[in-house]
């Protein structure tokens, strides 16, 4: 799988998971807004996720990209360490 990069240009699971869970959410939103959608005499109905679960779903994405991103900052090697040997 191809991960989106990150704003230092590395490869970022946690990005593409949250990236994914915001477009998941919205197309569902848009989608909920026809109610159906009638294509060959078949019929397709959508429903709104429920409030709950959608901000469980991208509670869940977007705290762990935030807090892999806070711990990612805070741990970074400094340069006086990178130098020393």
């Amino acid at each position: 799988m191809k991960w989106l990069k990150n704003s230092s240009g590395k490869p970022d699971a946690m990005l593409t998971f949250a990236t994914i869970s915001f477009l998941v959410v919205t197309l569902n939103m848009l989608l909920a807004t026809l109610k159906s959608l009638s294509i060959a005499g078949t019929v397709v109905e959508f429903q709104y996720l429920d409030v709950g679960t959608m901000t469980a779903y991208l509670g869940a994405t977007f705290t762990a990209y935030v807090s892999r991103k806070w711990t990612d900052k805070k741990y970074e090697p400094s340069a006086d360490s990178s130098n020393a040997k």
